[in-house]
């Protein structure tokens, strides 16, 4: 179905909204078809903020309520931004955001069982995104979902090599540590959210006939969708834990809510202008959008407590065992 029969009433499955659905739809479309944008009126401050029609991108997005594609924003999106942006800088760590050496060593060694994984799922992740680009388009990298599971691979990559590379790869090093939270957070939040949130309402009240709910599962149960959707849970528990496992510290979470600013910042400022409206509950035109945002916040700061617990006791149990 293409974006809920393009009738705009028939609204909630198309709250599968990721760019991987959206993207799919026309693939015969010429480039002609894509809106052009001039880059003058893209950085013109006093040109109008939402720089497509009805602040729909190619109409994909007309089944969502104008009120939360155009208009003013609520006052309480720039406040959240602005206290967002406080906490940052308040909180950030003293004297430096780098790990320390010995943490950056935290990597299998080369050859051994762990490294081997890691090398298998650097290839196997990149295949996937391969594939997926190859059924899609590179708008899924728009998309929170394929974003995290880019960092994923990137992850397993780095911890392949780490092990043959040289203490001038400094930077390399402080990358892979950086990752190690980000990589378990994200996946944490696009596995728990898509199968046990938006999953289950999209097939309950979005798909009201049989047809809808069948193409909706072939959907769901796509091969690449259960790898990015199901699967991203376990590699990333995989590459960051069971291979190198240590409790996380006060910089990995505060690296961690950059990453989700920088996101924030991208979907606010640059997707939201464009008309492309992933996730229509974090639109900054709905006084509610100040409870969305804190979620997301609370999201990454429960994650980062419960999984410390998890792996204190992992980290106990595998020195009993051995």
């Amino acid at each position: 179905e293409k974006m809920a029969d393009k009738h705009p009433k028939k609204g909630l499955s198309s709250v599968l909204s990721e760019p991987e659905k959206m993207a799919d739809k026309h693939p015969s479309k010429s480039s002609e078809d894509v809106p052009r944008i001039p880059l003058r009126d893209f950085l013109d401050p006093w040109n109008k903020w939402v720089v497509v029609p009805n602040g729909s991108w190619k109409g994909y997005f007309d089944w969502l309520p104008e009120k939360l594609r155009v208009g003013p924003w609520s006052p309480m999106a720039p406040i959240f931004l602005v206290t967002y942006v406080a906490t940052i800088i308040y909180t950030k760590p003293q004297p430096t955001i780098e790990f320390d050496y010995e943490l950056t060593r935290l990597f299998p060694e080369a050859h051994s069982a762990y490294w081997y994984y890691n090398l298998i799922g650097f290839l196997w992740t990149l295949f996937i995104l391969h594939t997926s680009l190859k059924e899609m388009s590179p708008t899924i990298f728009l998309s929170y979902t394929y974003q995290s599971w880019t960092a994923i691979c990137i992850r397993h990559g780095i911890s392949a090599a780490a092990p043959f590379l040289p203490s001038s790869y400094y930077m390399l090093f402080q990358i892979h540590e950086i990752l190690r939270f980000h990589c378990l957070v994200t996946a944490t939040v696009t596995f728990t959210l898509w199968n046990f949130a938006l999953m289950p309402v999209i097939y309950v009240k979005g798909c009201n006939t049989d047809i809808k709910k069948k193409k909706f599962i072939k959907f769901f149960f796509g091969f690449n969708l259960v790898q990015a959707h199901l699967l991203n849970i376990v590699y990333a528990i995989l590459n960051t834990i069971v291979s190198s496992p240590r409790r996380f510290i006060v910089t990995d979470l505060w690296c961690s809510m950059v990453t989700l600013l920088a996101y924030t910042l991208f979907y606010l400022l640059f997707m939201d202008r464009i008309g492309v409206h992933f996730y229509p509950v974090f639109s900054p035109r709905a006084h509610w959008c100040i409870l969305t945002y804190s979620a997301c916040v609370g999201c990454y700061v429960a994650t980062y407590f419960g999984w410390n617990k998890l792996i204190s006791k992992f980290i106990v149990t595998s020195a009993i065992a051995s």
